[in-house]
């Protein structure tokens, strides 16, 4: 079985390579937790965090608390992300399901030159459903297929996507490898053409350890555009205290316009709060992603 599910995610990718060059659903590459923002994504390997399921849905195996997520993203350009998460854990595995809402207001209608004739709203929204399992003490897999919804002006498409990933613990205390396929599927044609979802490949590690009240995190991760020249390196970390205030960091390469991040997590009770800030340099602007959880 493990030797199975290894090679089915070494070789798969190179099947994905195959597909048109047209990209679709870029919304979907945006990340959606600040969690995820603070540490550059760079947590493929996660376990038990309803937070980076979207980098890799293995991360949900070992979920054992019912957990409610919301977060909210001010991208720049008036584009804001909603996400709403709900995790359940079953007698084997475990169960996720989110929506997720990418808007972007204020965009002008122009046909001449001259004064904007009005205005419209695009939207993306997706719909998943997420399972992790634990296989063995050392390999947990976990698969999420989504239901994919667009809307530009007046022209409407859907379509379906899959992510697939897998976590592998060695013998090492503390560390954890993952690998994650995300974004495979396509999105119907808005007026003639069908786009391909935004593929990518992500390979990355997690090493923990503790010194009485203090514990730290660090992660390493390779991420791959599928179809596309883009590669991206990140690096991100955690250094909590108590397991009540979390400080985080994250740099990731390939992008024209971010590279560093950087947030905080607080922990009360029951109730979780996160924040990450990503800058964008060349006068962009910058991000804020909150967000708000319930841990039962």
């Amino acid at each position: 079985m493990k030797t199975r599910i290894f090679i089915f995610l070494i070789s798969l990718p190179a099947l994905l390579f195959s597909q048109g060059s047209s990209r679709g659903g870029v919304s979907l590459k945006l990340p959606t937790t600040p969690f995820v923002a603070s540490t550059g994504e760079s947590f493929i390997a996660d376990p038990a965090a309803l937070h980076s399921t979207g980098l890799n849905p293995a991360n949900l195996a070992l979920q054992e608390s019912y957990c409610v997520m919301f977060s909210h993203t001010e991208w720049f350009q008036d584009t804001r992300t909603e996400l709403l998460s709900l995790a359940a854990p079953l007698k084997v595995g475990a169960i996720a399901f989110s929506i997720a809402n990418t808007s972007v207001d204020g965009i002008e209608i122009r046909e001449v030159p001259g004064p904007a004739l009005g205005t419209f709203n695009s939207q993306s929204a997706s719909f998943q459903i997420a399972y992790g399992l634990e296989i063995s003490q050392s390999i947990h897999f976990g698969i999420a297929p989504k239901y994919l919804y667009e809307k530009i002006y007046v022209d409407e498409a859907t379509g379906y996507g899959i992510d697939a990933g897998i976590l592998y613990k060695p013998s090492l205390d503390g560390l954890v490898l993952g690998c994650s396929l995300t974004g495979i599927g396509s999105l119907g044609a808005f007026r003639s053409t069908q786009t391909d979802l935004p593929s990518q490949v992500r390979v990355g590690g997690t090493y923990a350890f503790a010194v009485k009240e203090f514990s730290s995190r660090t992660a390493l991760a390779f991420s791959s555009e599928l179809g596309t020249p883009h590669r991206h390196f990140c690096l991100g970390g955690e250094a909590s205290y108590n397991n009540t205030v979390a400080l985080r960091f994250g740099y990731s390469t390939g992008y024209d316009v971010r590279g560093f991040s950087m947030g905080i997590g607080i922990l009360y009770s029951i109730a979780v709060v996160d924040y990450a800030y990503i800058p964008f340099s060349r006068q962009v602007g910058n991000a804020h992603i909150i967000s708000i959880g319930i841990i039962f």
